[in-house]
């Protein structure tokens, strides 16, 4: 998973996607009080592993990012002639990305590129047989210190590993905002018309199942919860509300 997320596409092979892998068996109480979402409580109790993902704004740094750059024109990656084009960086990019790389290092596509990271990383888990989700930020002041994390850093998400006990169609196909409300052509507001030919192909190859809940969810969710003395709730009783609060 993490050789697939280091091998993700990203603006100017910066690389600024950071991960570190916490084994539950090792990690302290305090590092697991820390790292549980107020979402995802059911994982923190089964998953053996969690990802922990951040972004580090040091990638952007412009003397790594001028050497990144180069070293794209050495595997011919970008431009024809290698020298001339480690000139061009030089004179052209150089200035500019010193003025606003920590600008940049913060920008919706710096994050971007560790959405990707991530997404190759689940792709492979789901090759491996692997079950994964995706859970809110943790909290920085809390997981920094425990992590020894850079002040660069910035969390991302928090990602559970393990192999599922649920059947591999979890339930059935999760239902989502329609296409035409999402996706549009030339301009905000003039919906892309779906094509029934790709959603016929896409259930062909099992990318798009029977819808949620299947006739025996319930069934499993009792069973799962049984077999694994799950504590079901959706948030960790120190984010729920107080009585004042209510």
């Amino acid at each position: 998973m993490l050789e697939a997320a280091r091998r993700a596409s990203c603006v100017g092979n910066v690389t600024v996607a950071r991960a570190i892998v916490i084994w539950k068996e090792q990690a302290s109480p305090e590092l697991l009080k820390a790292i549980t979402p107020p979402l995802g409580y059911q994982q923190m109790q089964t998953a053996p592993c969690f990802i922990f993902w951040y972004h580090d704004k040091m990638s952007y740094e412009v003397n790594k990012w001028i050497d990144d750059l180069k070293n794209l024109a050495e595997q011919r990656r970008i431009g024809e002639d290698v020298e001339a084009t480690k000139g061009i960086i030089e004179r052209n990019l150089r200035p500019a990305f010193g003025a606003v790389w920590e600008q940049l290092a913060v920008t919706p596509l710096a994050f971007m590129d560790v959405g990707q990271a991530v997404a190759q990383a689940t792709l492979m888990a789901w090759d491996e047989g692997l079950g994964t989700c995706l859970m809110s930020s943790p909290r920085l002041e809390q997981v920094g210190k425990l992590l020894n994390l850079p002040d660069t850093a910035i969390p991302v998400c928090l990602m559970s590993v393990g192999y599922p006990a649920e059947s591999w169609e979890a339930g059935g196909q999760t239902s989502k905002h329609p296409f035409s409300e999402l996706f549009f052509e030339m301009e905000d507001g003039t919906p892309f018309e779906e094509d029934s030919e790709v959603i016929e192909e896409m259930k062909r190859d099992g990318m798009i199942q029977a819808p949620a809940p299947l006739p025996w969810r319930d069934a499993e969710l009792r069973y799962l919860s049984h077999a694994l003395n799950l504590e079901w709730q959706l948030a960790v009783p120190s984010l729920q509300p107080t009585e004042r609060d209510q």
